[in-house]
Formats: C-alpha cells, sequence, structure tokens
C-alpha cells in the first residue's frame, strides 16, 4: 500500500504535467491568435490576410486586377480567401505537430476524439490511477 506522503508526490507530479500542459496549450493559443497567413489567387492578381480568428484582414489587389470582368473578380478573390483559409488550416495543423508530435494525435485533436486521458498519457501519465507507479 502506499503511504500518504507517497501519494501526495504523485498528485504533485501530476499537477506539474498537467500545469504543463496547459502552459504549453496557453503558448499554442497564443501563437494562433498572432497567426497571420495569405493566400493568393492562382493568377497572383489578388492576394489575401487570414488573421489569428480566421478574419479576412488585407485584401490586396494588383493594378491588373482592375481590368477584370466583375465575376472573374470575384472568383479571383474568392480563390484568394480560400487558399489563405487552406494556409490557414495547415500552419495550424503544423503547430499542433508541433505541440503533439504525432500525427494521429493530431487528427484526433482536430476531429476532437482525443480525451484527455489519451492526451496525458502521450506523456507517459495514467491519469486514471496517479498512484500506479507507488505501489509495492
Amino acid at each position: 500500500m502506499s503511504s500518504p506522503s507517497g501519494f501526495g508526490a504523485a498528485m504533485e507530479g501530476l499537477l506539474r504535467q498537467a500545469q504543463e500542459q496547459q502552459r504549453r496549450l496557453a503558448d499554442l493559443q497564443r501563437q494562433r491568435a498572432e497567426l497571420r497567413v495569405t493566400g493568393d489567387s492562382p493568377d497572383g492578381l489578388v492576394r489575401v490576410t487570414v488573421d489569428g480568428d480566421m478574419k479576412v484582414g488585407d485584401i490586396e489587389l494588383n493594378a491588373r486586377a482592375m481590368r477584370l470582368d466583375s465575376f472573374s473578380l470575384a472568383e479571383a478573390m474568392q480563390a484568394a480567401i480560400d487558399a489563405a483559409y487552406a494556409a490557414f488550416e495547415e500552419r495550424q495543423r503544423e503547430m499542433l505537430s508541433e505541440m503533439l508530435g504525432d500525427s494521429e494525435m493530431v487528427r484526433r485533436a482536430q476531429d476532437g476524439t482525443l480525451t484527455p486521458e489519451d492526451w496525458f498519457r502521450q506523456f507517459g501519465v495514467d491519469v486514471s490511477d496517479p498512484t500506479r507507479n507507488l505501489r509495492r
């Protein structure tokens, strides 16, 4: 059986690991908030910037874009916006990969199937039994 001080040490270690993960998550959220990505239309006439809230910010039009008819200009703008969103998603995926390290973990985090237990297990923590290493 484990001693109370052993249990306390295990809980303290678990708490430290949870705080570290919380810090890493806060860093990821800060990086995401500061993220700025651009996308260009295939013809290069329109460039769009998307910010960390996935809002379209800057829209740059090449002077030649003004010669396009309204339909073609709208298509170029939509293509640039789509490219910016794709670049945002790719950068976000890269940031998650850097944090989690495992592409399967990233996929599960993105589709919402990553559980807290699986998250901690990635870092060697069994949250279902924090005293398992203390038993004799």
